[in-house]
């Protein structure tokens, strides 16, 4: 039973880096747009504005799930780790 504490507590912390990460994903797609309506691409400016909500969108459901399912989501963290790191 033990691991399965220790596996939802990976869990929590995966949220919390996932909220880091959103807010990094944010500021930099703003600063793209930015820079591209500063040189004149309007077209791509609404491009990246567009991606930046589609990927707040997509953080948000993440978070919901890995609160539903912190173990779950820790397992499968777990396995693609184990995968990167498996030299064989």
């Amino acid at each position: 039973m033990i691991p399965f504490v220790a596996a939802g507590r990976v869990g929590v912390s995966m949220l919390r880096t996932l909220y880091k990460g959103k807010k990094k994903i944010g500021k930099m797609t703003e600063g793209a747009a930015k820079y591209a309506t500063k040189k004149g691409h309007p077209g791509i400016a609404k491009g990246l504005y567009g991606a930046q909500d589609k990927a707040h969108k997509g953080t948000k459901a993440t978070g919901k799930w890995i609160k539903k399912n912190p173990k779950v989501s820790s397992a499968i963290t777990g396995a693609v780790i184990w995968d990167i790191l498996d030299n064989d």
